[in-house]
C-alpha cells in the first residue's frame, strides 16, 4: 500500500518518495507487526480461553509441564495475522517474491490451523503426518513452478546446490533432483521448527535470530553492488523480501511478550509449521540452502534428536535420550526450563555469527 501510494502520488507529494526505500518500509513493517501482536494479544488470548482452546500436555512428559495444561494454543494466528497485515501495508505487490510469500503464508498457516483445530476439537493427534507432508509437498510443487517459470539467477544456477564457502561454486543437479532437494529443505525446515516448539519461548527466540540473519543476507543478495562485493549470486528483486522477513521478526518479538515463561499462549502448528516452511522457501530463493542448517542449527538438532531416538528405539529397544526432542532431555536432567531456553538462544546467536563468517570467507 505504501509503495503504491508512492507510485500514484509521487508527483504531487514528494515526501512519498521515502516509501520507495525498502529499508524504510521494512522498518515500518517491523513496528506494525509488533504493535499488531501487542495490541491484539490480550483480547485474543481471552477469546481462546473463552472458547477453551487449550493445549493438552503429554502424560509421559516432564512433570513441570502438567501445570501448563489448558494454556491457550493457536497463538500462531496472531503471528500470521501480523505478518500478512504488515506485508500488505508495506510490501511492494508488483514484486513476484512478495506476492508468492504472501500467498504461501496463507497456505502454510491453513495446514497448521487445521491441525491445531483437529487436536482441540476431534482428537489429540490432529492431522496425520501423511496429510501434513502432502500439504507441504503441494507447497513445494508451487515453489518449484514459481522458480521454473520466473527464474532466479539463471536456469543452470537455479537448479543447482550452491557452495556457501567458495565463490561462484555450485553443483548442477537437474530440475528433477532439485525438486527433491527443495522438498527436503522446505518440509524438513517446517517440521524441524515445529518440533522445536516445546518450551515457553524456545522456538520464538531462534526464529527471530534466524530471520534477522536471513533478512540481512536477503537484502545483500538483492543489491547488485553488495552481492558483487561479497561474491553472492545476485537475485534481482530479492531485496524486497526484507520487508516480509522483518515483519516476522516484529510479530515474533510481540508474541514473545506473551509466550515467554510462564507462557500465556502457545504458538501451535499454525505458527511453527508456517514459519519453518517460509524460512526454507526464502533460503531457496536466495540460493543459500546450505546456510540454513548453520543459522538454524537448533532446529536441525531438535529434528535429529527425534529421528535418532525413534531409529535407536526401533533397532535396539533402548532410548538414546531420556526424552525427545532434546530440549526435554535436558529438562529431565534437572536443568530449569528457562535455562534450557536461554542457552538454546545463545547457541542460535553464535550460529548466526558463524553464518556471517562463512559469507565473509567467500
Amino acid at each position: 500500500m505504501l509503495y503504491l501510494l508512492h507510485q500514484l502520488f509521487f508527483e504531487d507529494l514528494k515526501i512519498l518518495r521515502i516509501f520507495k526505500s525498502i529499508t524504510i518500509r521494512a522498518s515500518i513493517s517491523f513496528f506494525l507487526a509488533l504493535l499488531f501482536v501487542l495490541i491484539l494479544g490480550k483480547p485474543f488470548i481471552a477469546w481462546l480461553k473463552k472458547k477453551k482452546y487449550g493445549d493438552t500436555v503429554r502424560e509421559e512428559g516432564p512433570q513441570s509441564h502438567f501445570s501448563k495444561s489448558g494454556t491457550p494454543t493457536m497463538g500462531g494466528l496472531l503471528i500470521i495475522g501480523a505478518i500478512l497485515f504488515a506485508t500488505a501495508i508495506c510490501g511492494n505487490f508488483s514484486n513476484k517474491f512478495i506476492v508468492f510469500l504472501f500467498f504461501i503464508t496463507i497456505l502454510f498457516s491453513t495446514i497448521g490451523f487445521y491441525d491445531d483445530y483437529l487436536k482441540l476439537t476431534k482428537h489429540k493427534k490432529g492431522l496425520s503426518s501423511k496429510k501434513k507432508i502432502l500439504g507441504q509437498l503441494i507447497i513445494t510443487i508451487l515453489t518449484f513452478i514459481f522458480i521454473y517459470k520466473y527464474g532466479l539467477i539463471s536456469p543452470r544456477v537455479d537448479f543447482s546446490i550452491v557452495n556457501p564457502i567458495i565463490k561462484n561454486s555450485y553443483f548442477y543437479i537437474t530440475p528433477a533432483l532439485f525438486f527433491v532437494f527443495m522438498a527436503v529443505v522446505i518440509i524438513g525446515s517446517s517440521n524441524a521448527v515445529n518440533l522445536t516448539d516445546g518450551l515457553d519461548g524456545l522456538v520464538t527466540g531462534p526464529i527471530i535470530i534466524v530471520c534477522a540473519t536471513l533478512a540481512i543476507i536477503t537484502y545483500l543478495t538483492g543489491h547488485i553492488e553488495y552481492a558483487d562485493y561479497l561474491n553472492l549470486f545476485y537475485v534481482k528483486d530479492a531485496g524486497e523480501m526484507l520487508v516480509y522477513l522483518v515483519s516476522i521478526i516484529g510479530a515474533s518479538i510481540g508474541f514473545l511478550w506473551y509466550n515467554f515463561y510462564p507462557a500465556q499462549v502457545f504458538m501451535g502448528d499454525t505458527g511453527s509449521l508456517t514459519l519453518g516452511g517460509v524460512l526454507g522457501i526464502v533460503v531457496i530463493f536466495i540460493k543459500q540452502e546450505l546456510l540454513l542448517p548453520v543459522a538454524g542449527f537448533i532446529f536441525i538438532v531438535e529434528a535429529l534428536s527425534v529421528m535418532i531416538q525413534v531409529w535407536h528405539y526401533k533397532k535396539f529397544g533402548k532410548r538414546v535420550f531420556r526424552m525427545a526432542p532434546i530440549h526435554h532431555h535436558f529438562e529431565l536432567l534437572g536443568i530449569p526450563e528457562t535455562k534450557v531456553t536461554i542457552r538454546f538462544w545463545i547457541i542460535s546467536i553464535l550460529m548466526a555469527l558463524l553464518t556471517f563468517l562463512i559469507l565473509k570467507l567467500r
